[in-house]
């Protein structure tokens, strides 16, 4: 049997497969070895891995998470993962490669996440081969929910909407200017609230002013991260995220205007894993 398992800073999903059927699946907090001790990992594994898990015929894992970027890193997490699995064959990778498995398999593309942060890579159908540098929420991530979020406060704050939408935008988040202020700059996870604000373009998305800023947070990536790679005029352009996938006609919409080629639209990367590693 395989272990499929995607990590991300929040959350990680755990998929075993016989075969082409999903065994079972489950989620845990997210292991990131940048920012997580050996000790700290080990833990989250010894609470949450079950039994029914630990005990399985599981011969290979594959394993893409964020962090995931160093040789240091990979190890610190393989070796944890061993310790759990003594028999199994591991492999290790980067969350952006298993978003470039997961969207294009063997085919040459550019693979782009779209979720709280962005990333992307030009993938020639076995590795990465270019990959535009993720400046992160405070200097980039275009594209993603935190961009997006930056963009509604921005414009909310600044008075530029009118008054019926402020009012639902100051009902959606349920404080005032000073208190927006505060979470902003007082929190030190508010990145992760500012993402959250785009349920509310979400909701409100048939309001030229919402749809305006939508398209203008997939522009920016565009020009950031898309236009960077040789050859994009030619190649298929992928996403696999939150706002991707919930956004997905309008993200449609804006490559058709900037003549590119769309590709697969996936809301997790683990769909399209399974699909790759069933046989």
């Amino acid at each position: 049997m395989k272990l499929i398992i995607d990590s991300g800073s929040t959350k990680t999903q755990w998929t075993v497969l016989d075969g082409d059927v999903v065994v079972d699946t489950f989620y845990t907090d997210g292991i990131n070895p940048y920012y997580m001790t050996a000790v700290q990992i080990k833990q989250l594994l010894d609470e949450n891995l079950p039994e029914t898990i630990l005990n399985s015929s599981i011969g290979q894992i594959y394993f893409y998470g964020t962090g995931c970027s160093t040789e240091e890193n990979c190890n610190k997490v393989k070796d944890l993962l061993s310790s759990f699995f003594r028999s199994a064959e591991i492999s290790m990778n980067h969350d952006l490669t298993g978003a470039a498995v997961a969207l294009l398999k063997e085919k040459k593309g550019i693979a782009c996440i779209l979720g709280t942060g962005s990333n992307s890579c030009l993938w020639d159908g076995h590795k990465i081969v270019e990959n535009v540098p993720s400046l992160g929420y405070l200097l980039g991530d275009e594209g993603s929910g935190t961009y997006l979020g930056k963009l509604i406060l921005k414009a909310f704050l600044s008075g530029d909407a009118d008054k019926n939408l402020t009012d639902k935008f100051y009902a959606f988040v349920e404080m005032d200017f000073a208190g927006i202020l505060h979470k902003i700059y007082g929190d030190p996870q508010a990145n992760r609230w500012i993402a959250g604000l785009s349920q509310f373009a979400s909701a409100n998305l048939n309001e030229p002013f919402i749809r305006n800023l939508v398209r203008l947070n997939f522009e920016d990536f565009l020009k950031a991260q898309v236009f960077k790679y040789s050859g994009f005029q030619e190649l298929e352009v992928s996403f696999v995220g939150s706002v991707a996938y919930y956004f997905r006609e309008l993200l449609a919409e804006v490559l058709r205007d900037n003549h590119l080629k769309m590709g697969n639209i996936l809301q997790k990367p683990m769909d399209g894993l399974v699909e790759y590693y069933s046989n």
